[in-house]
């Protein structure tokens, strides 16, 4: 956002909120498009030398923690300094819902830093396959990364409303950064609101067949006149380029933060 020279501030739960201003007062409603930052897949929470405890962060699998698993601890500095994970056997309170979500890691050489130190899966970082992107963790920094090009687009031509981009903090573990934004009135009530993911596939949707126009996930239906406003920037893509692929689908894979 700084070298795009686009204005932004972080508000006190850790999201990121971006903003591309009108060229002049509008009447019509802001629209924000939204997408979640990622955590590590680990917080290391002791260290002992070569050894560590770390606690699981989201939706980090149960195998991970009782199979040896490639990690590494990812440093202030950004140094990579590699180990695995083993079992742990907890001794902490039973009725201690998250104490079974703790792991033991080993290193080479040992940590000389002090806790909390994240620590993340050693899979490649990025790698461009034809024309499929293999990496960490696409959810949700393929969101992040469209946003952050569609504001560096049109923060060089003249918008007709208010546009936010917002990236967000914690939604694996329950949408926090969104609910506490939500709360907090960080937006104009009537902003219209675009959530940005990389969802699991479905039948009924293929990969390399477009965009997918969200209609609702798990639990909710969404807003059909914020659909509108996608239908529409379909519509006028496909004036411009005939073979522009998209989709319409209820994803129900999971729950966003729309």
């Amino acid at each position: 956002l700084l070298q795009a020279g686009i204005d932004y501030q972080s508000d006190e739960f850790g999201n990121v909120i971006a903003h591309v201003a009108p060229a002049t007062e509008s009447s019509e409603p802001a629209i924000v498009f939204v997408a979640h930052m990622d955590h590590p897949g680990f917080e290391i929470i002791e260290v002992d030398g070569n050894e560590a405890v770390a606690k699981a962060m989201g939706g980090v699998p149960a195998a991970s923690l009782v199979k040896p698993t490639p990690i590494f601890v990812l440093t202030p500095d950004g140094t990579r300094i590699p180990g695995t994970t083993e079992r742990h056997e907890v001794t902490a309170d039973p009725n201690d819902r998250a104490s079974d979500r703790l792991v033991r890691l080993r290193f080479e050489p040992a940590i000389t830093l002090e806790p909390s130190l994240p620590v993340m899966f050693d899979l490649p970082d990025f790698e461009l396959d034809g024309d499929t992107i293999r990496m960490r963790a696409v959810d949700d920094l393929a969101g992040c990364a469209a946003i952050l090009t569609m504001l560096e687009r049109i923060s060089k031509q003249s918008v007709d409303t208010d546009v936010y981009g917002v990236f967000t903090r914690a939604e694996e573990g329950g949408l926090f950064g969104a609910r506490l934004m939500a709360d907090a009135g960080a937006l104009p009530k009537d902003t219209i609101v675009v959530s940005v993911e990389s969802s699991a596939l479905i039948p009924g949707v293929a990969q390399g067949n477009g965009p997918v126009i969200r209609t609702g996930d798990a639990m909710y239906t969404f807003d059909s006149m914020a659909e509108q406003v996608l239908v529409a920037a379909v519509k006028s893509i496909r004036e411009r380029d005939a073979d522009f692929k998209a989709q319409r689908q209820l994803m129900s894979g999971g729950v966003c933060e729309a």
